[in-house]
């Protein structure tokens, strides 16, 4: 997850145990409604996706998505007065500690507001509905600057969310689907990230792999609305795009983390000719794997994930399953999310963020440094300069 979903680099078991209490609690909270939602951080917001007739040959957008950027889109207006917040205490809040891209954000986080004097506590969601309200109700009575949650729902602690902002406490919940319940306003704010965007990126790169002909099993996760909006964004793709592809959708679970390999060996079973399956996290690609060996198809499918860490990109590099990873620039969202969080703080109008994606395959994944380090200062993803844009923004220098 970065959404409820993003727990990389547990075992299965762990996975399983420390998030069924989570999901079972999200079943309840998120109706399905909310997957037509459209993510937007203020007014002048940009949707995350655009019509399929306006975004290019699909050929065209994996060669883009395939290189790293010439610049971050770091925001160009620029921020006065955040040498007033100094001193102040923010509260990073994410779903889980365990999530290893969780951790890279909370870090850049850290770095960035520390470079104006704020310090960063950063409170573990624990995946428990319990931990999280606590959290944030622990940031309310800190009296905290701001409080940034990162893959965590509205809907799960709505009335604790709600009291923040009674205490004029910005709210800033990243990695979400704005919750249409809960809308934008002076006190609440959405950075959605970039699931749609990477679901949208494994449409077309397997569109373009696959001549226009394939046939795709995706496992996508029920577990919160935004989970799964982004997959219907890849649908809405492969319809537009690719009239001859055939996708199906396997529903899985992290509540059920145990019945995701039996379930994909399945829906291979019963879907003819399938060469790509499709695990929609990284989080989900073990069992994903384990279930296309199951089904005796493993030589003629292609494995493809979105979310990637170190453990997926070195399977990409080792040739084991993996053809194609999408990722997130963790690093930038880190800045980015201290960029909103300054300007909610001050009362100002947030701008679009643009979190940077960027589609790894067998051919490129050479050109990278399939490190923790490496990953941590941006690189993967283009320029490492975006601190010292950040600053100039913000008066530093």
């Amino acid at each position: 997850m970065r959404t409820t979903r993003r727990i990389f680099g547990l075992t299965a078991r762990r996975q399983a145990r420390t998030r069924v209490v989570l999901l079972s609690a999200l079943a309840a909270l998120l109706p399905a409604a909310a997957c037509g939602s459209s993510g937007s951080t203020s007014g002048d917001q940009p949707p995350t996706s655009s019509p399929a007739s306006t975004r290019g040959d699909v050929a065209a957008i994996v060669r883009e998505l395939s290189q790293p950027l010439p610049a971050y889109p770091v925001p160009t207006t620029p921020l006065e007065g955040v040498t007033q917040l100094r001193g102040k205490v923010v509260y990073f809040i994410p779903i889980t500690r365990q999530a290893p891209q969780l951790n890279v954000t909370g870090k850049a986080l850290t770095e960035a507001l520390g470079s104006v004097g704020i310090e960063v506590q950063i409170c573990d969601g624990k995946a428990n509905p319990s931990d999280i309200s606590a959290c944030v109700n622990q940031a309310t009575g800190a009296r905290a600057g701001a409080i940034i949650t990162d893959s965590v729902p509205y809907a799960l602690a709505a009335n604790s969310f709600a009291a923040a902002q009674a205490k004029n406490i910005p709210v800033l919940v990243t990695d979400q689907i704005p919750d249409p319940a809960h809308p934008v306003s002076p006190k609440l704010g959405y950075l959605e990230g970039s699931g749609t965007k990477g679901l949208l990126a494994i449409a077309d790169w397997i569109i373009a792999d696959s001549g226009g002909k394939a046939t795709v099993v995706i496992n996508v996760a029920t577990d919160t609305a935004s989970t799964q909006a982004y997959v219907a964004a890849a649908q809405k793709e492969f319809s537009a795009r690719c009239p001859s592809c055939k996708v199906t959708l396997n529903k899985i679970s992290s509540a059920n983390f145990q019945l995701i390999a039996p379930s994909t060996s399945s829906a291979i079973l019963s879907t003819p000719g399938v060469n790509y399956v499709v695990s929609e996290f990284e989080v989900y690609l073990q069992p994903t794997f384990a279930g296309v060996q199951q089904s005796g198809r493993a030589a003629a499918i292609k494995g493809v994930s979105t979310a990637a860490q170190i453990n997926g990109l070195q399977m990409l590099a080792a040739g084991t399953f993996l053809h194609m990873d999408v990722g997130q620039a963790a690093a930038y969202q880190g800045w980015a999310d201290a960029d909103a969080a300054l300007r909610m703080m001050l009362g100002k109008e947030l701008p679009s963020y643009d979190i940077p994606v960027r589609i790894f395959t067998r051919d490129n994944i050479k050109d990278i440094s399939v490190t923790t380090a490496a990953e941590a200062s941006g690189e993967w993803y283009g320029p490492t300069d975006f601190p010292a844009k950040f600053k100039t923004l913000w008066g530093l220098s």
